[in-house]
């Protein structure tokens, strides 16, 4: 993990606490023994968040209910399925999968596994019971049909609370958990983990979590956490308002049904309609959008304004005192951004992508997403104290409400927290000029 300056802090004061005259190496041999358990416990309390809801990012699960659940069962055939969600905390990403299984007709020998670094947070997952505001996002009907009053709480009916089942894990830790049967998960999320990891341990659990899939199988991570090395063992599947990473040597999803609402990529949707390639170079997603590396802008030297990647129509009301030409400016400056999240899989350079998203930022300064993923960037090639000043403009975009919403990305709350965090990940390495 890498830990923000208050983790930090926490953390020195239970160590404090607990080392009780000890040496470093003298109280670190303690808690690798069977009686220093629960003092690992506590310390690993102050640093991780358990903080989450039933349904939480509903923009997110409602594309992954239709364009990968829903072809996932029908593709299955009344075959089992089997879900892990990493990092499951206190289990409402359990229930919340539970409920989806259900409702989409899977069979009901399918299994969600939570697992979780924290033996105190599985402790209240396994109950699968919430208080009242925790499902606030459930929708009435389902919320209705999936739980009972038991006291304060409301718990997960025992039809879905018995296939669910969890375990102590690490995601530092080989070997990753297996469903019982050969093979591997169908689904794997891991949603709002990766953003507290270091960039190395990232990447590592990116791939080890691919090898945890079965060919064709989903990984869903959050919006907060786009990849910018894809590994070699997945693809990147846009839909309308998310993207996930497949598991390549399997369908993909969608395959096999009606055609998703949009599945193109932001490119795609906002590039000119004449036909013309831009680049001449083949996009990822099979389309003629440009190599990351190259200038995505049409050759008359400005972004075609007729129809932006948000469904803003430079003439229209939504983007009140924005004129033509910020409209246009904004088009460029979206297309520049979705080239790059496109390049990620197709090996496009660090230096192609910074200077893609510079010159994104130039066109719109206040492009928090764009900014964000600079910051990702530069991060990832250990640039520590650029990488914090991009977070916290990006910040300050936010909070003072000038950033425009992105497709395919972070929605203005999550992007903010991300934000937050990552400048306050990046303080105690003096990242805060």
């Amino acid at each position: 993990m890498a830990l923000s300056g208050p983790q930090i802090r926490r953390l020195d004061d239970r160590l404090a606490e607990r080392c009780r005259g000890l040496t470093p190496h003298q109280y670190l041999a303690f808690l690798k023994s069977p009686t220093g358990a629960a003092d690992l416990e506590g310390l690993i309390s102050a640093v991780v968040v358990n903080k989450t809801d039933l349904f939480r990012d509903e923009v997110q699960l409602n594309d992954f209910r239709d364009h990968v659940l829903a072809p996932l069962v029908a593709r299955a055939g009344g075959r089992p399925l089997r879900l892990w969600s990493a990092g499951c905390s206190t289990g409402e990403e359990v229930a919340t999968l539970l409920m989806l299984l259900a409702e989409s007709g899977a069979s009901p020998g399918s299994s969600v596994l939570g697992t979780d670094i924290s033996e105190a947070a599985l402790r209240r997952a396994c109950s699968l019971s919430f208080t009242p505001e925790q499902l606030r996002r459930v929708p009435a009907g389902p919320r209705e049909r999936y739980f009972m009053p038991k006291g304060s709480r409301l718990a997960l009916v025992s039809a879905l609370r018995e296939r669910a089942s969890f375990q102590v894990h690490n995601l530092m830790d080989a070997p990753y958990p297996r469903p019982p049967e050969e093979g591997g998960f169908d689904v794997v999320f891991c949603r709002n983990v990766l953003i507290y990891f270091t960039v190395e341990s990232f990447h590592r659990t990116v791939a080890a979590l691919a090898d945890s899939l079965v060919p064709g199988g989903t990984l869903v991570l959050s919006s907060s956490e786009p990849l910018l090395q894809v590994p070699p063992t997945l693809s990147v599947v846009r839909t309308t308002s998310a993207f996930f990473h497949v598991r390549v040597g399997g369908p993909r999803s969608g395959e096999g049904t009606a055609a998703p609402r949009d599945s193109r990529s932001a490119w795609e949707v906002a590039r000119p309609q004449d036909g013309a390639s831009v680049g001449g170079t083949r996009g990822p997603a099979g389309s003629d959008a440009p190599a990351p590396s190259e200038d995505p802008r049409p050759s008359s030297g400005r972004a075609d304004a007729s129809s932006t990647p948000g469904g803003r129509s430079p003439e229209g009301p939504a983007e009140p005192g924005h004129t033509l030409a910020s409209a246009a400016a904004f088009t460029e400056a979206d297309l520049l951004f979705a080239c790059v999240l496109d390049g990620a899989s197709s090996g496009a350079s660090d230096a192609a992508a910074e200077r893609d998203l510079r010159r994104c930022l130039s066109l719109d300064p206040d492009h928090a997403a764009a900014r964000y993923l600079l910051g990702l960037l530069l991060e990832q090639c250990r640039r520590p104290l650029d990488a914090a000043v991009e977070y916290r403009r990006a910040l300050v975009s936010l909070e003072e409400g000038r950033s425009r919403p992105v497709p395919f990305f972070l929605n203005p709350s999550r992007l903010r927290v991300a934000c937050a965090h990552a400048a306050g990940r990046l303080e105690p390495l003096g990242g805060t000029r």
